[in-house]
């Protein structure tokens, strides 16, 4: 695995045709609706989510832990259960959204090997079984063959340049946009060349660079018919990502403003 995750990146030569993109990982805007990571807060349960949700979102995620042990632990004999559980907890709260970080889920695990005999310093007991998890967390995804490779819009971005003569200021621009919008989800909404088509064609109109081609006949990139459609939809949905960014900004640096006004 190319790293904690199983993910890889293809190298900055490779052009992937349409059909070498799997799109399981693609969805609809319909389907992401009600997820926790669509708030714009911080990455966690929307605000004013009833309580029902959360509950629902909690169960959701120990039963996902579940499923990973039961897959895993016959086949992990030579581990200690209780790390294989420590680790299928860590797996499961990532891929619920139920945000759990390693430190905690380690002393949960510390406190439940301690059989509640807490110390009142738990800092080594903690890293120790943070050491383990993380340990226990790279075998569990390799036998739950959780291996995800991933093709970024980076690598088209630079093939598009190249064929097209494209500024280096303006790629630059491009993998730019698309370093903000992972805070977005579009990376869910389109595969990697629908991005970068769409970040190229974003920054030329931002630097107002007169572009006489059209990347849509790239030679390089294979692009289906949809690629155009998908393309300005993209766009579309960069420019109300920055959009609604601003708008944040703005709410926040008013309420800062009223909050500097009431201590004078």
């Amino acid at each position: 695995m190319a790293t904690q995750f199983g993910l890889g990146s293809y190298g900055p030569q490779y052009s992937p045709i349409i059909e070498d993109i799997s799109d399981q990982w693609l969805f609809t805007k319909e389907d992401l609706l009600g997820i926790p990571s669509s708030s714009i807060n911080e990455y966690s349960t929307p605000p004013g989510s009833s309580k029902s949700y959360a509950q629902t979102d909690a169960r959701n995620w120990r039963t996902r832990g579940c499923n990973f042990i039961h897959n895993v632990v016959k086949r992990l004999d030579m581990l200690p259960a209780a790390e294989i559980a420590g680790a299928c907890v860590l797996i499961a709260s990532k891929v619920e959204e139920n945000k759990r970080g390693l430190k905690e889920i380690s002393k949960a695990c510390a406190i439940v090997a301690l059989k509640g005999a807490v110390k009142k310093d738990m800092n080594e007991e903690t890293e120790r079984w943070l050491r383990r998890i993380k340990y226990s967390e790279i075998i569990v995804l390799e036998n739950c063959c959780f291996d995800l490779e991933i093709a970024h819009p980076y690598s088209f971005i630079d093939t598009l340049a190249m064929e097209f003569a494209i500024p280096v200021f303006v790629a630059k621009s491009a993998t730019a946009h698309v370093n903000d919008t992972m805070r977005s989800p579009i990376c869910l909404l389109y595969r990697p060349e629908i991005v970068a088509l769409a970040a190229l064609y974003f920054a030329m109109s931002l630097h107002q660079w007169a572009f006489k081609g059209c990347l849509f006949d790239s030679r390089l990139v294979k692009l289906s018919i949809n690629s155009r459609r998908e393309a300005e939809a993209c766009i579309m949905d960069i420019l109300e990502f920055y959009q609604a960014e601003a708008e944040v900004e703005k709410e926040a640096f008013r309420q800062q403003q009223q909050h500097q006004s009431r201590s004078t």
